[in-house]
């Protein structure tokens, strides 16, 4: 007979960081591969983060340390993203069940389980973008919420939440951000509105997974990782700037 119990997850629910903390914890989550992982973050100031293959130079730097951002580069692809009034979330699992398999077809098994929650948290119709036209989408953007994919998750023809992945030694990771009030840089794209109610966001991710999420605690060797990867990769010009 077929085992269909679920399986126990971690739920860490961070404070606010910097950004190459940020982004550090997420590689340490990778990294490490101790448990799988659902996480919720934000921003201790607006940070302006690169895709991984985005050109520096394309983008308007000097203009968003004018207004206070701090500037990091993703281990992901996509484009920049404007980190302000979100909440961002990252979900770290072994490529087991569900997410067996293209990564494409994982993230839109997670986008759909979010499709319901989120209409009703926003009371405004979403949906996964498919080969629909976006309103906030403007040609050759460099901003990621003004350059939909289908997998995208739509508020009324306006991007709301995309996500990216990476995948490592059997584990994949995806992160992703859920905007809450558009930032003044991208005015046209999608947002909830309102303080998003996490408890329900975990039940969807549940959902979507085999797991249940328990709120647990980093370990002190994934703390120790995280602040070195900080310091060595995502806290340098060196690698925010390369290209």
């Amino acid at each position: 007979m077929m085992n269909t119990g679920r399986l126990t997850a971690r739920l860490l629910l961070d404070p606010p960081l910097d950004g190459a903390l940020n982004m550090a914890r997420d590689e340490a989550l990778l990294e490490l591969r101790t448990l799988p992982t659902l996480r919720f973050y934000r921003w201790s100031k607006p940070t302006l983060s690169l895709g991984y293959f985005q050109k520096a130079s394309d983008l308007p730097l000097d203009a968003a340390r004018a207004r206070g951002c701090e500037i990091v580069r993703r281990t992901t692809g996509g484009k920049a993203i404007l980190h302000e009034h979100e909440l961002t979330y990252s979900i770290c699992l072994p490529e087991t069940g569900v997410f067996t398999g293209d990564p494409a077809e994982s993230m839109e098994t997670l986008h759909t389980s979010l499709l319901n929650e989120l209409a009703q948290q926003s009371g405004q119709t979403v949906s996964l973008r498919k080969e629909s036209v976006m309103t906030s989408d403007i040609a050759q953007s460099e901003w990621c919420f003004e350059d939909s994919s289908p997998l995208d998750i739509a508020l009324e023809g306006r991007k709301l939440l995309g996500s990216a992945a990476r995948r490592r030694k059997g584990w994949v990771l995806f992160h992703g951000s859920l905007v809450l009030t558009a930032p003044q840089e991208t005015p046209r794209i999608g947002a909830l509105g309102a303080e998003p109610d996490i408890p329900r966001l975990v039940r969807a991710f549940e959902q979507g997974t085999q797991y249940t999420f328990a709120e647990g605690s980093w370990t002190p060797e994934e703390l120790s990782s995280a602040k070195r990867i900080a310091k060595e990769k995502f806290a340098l010009d060196s690698f925010t700037l390369l290209r």
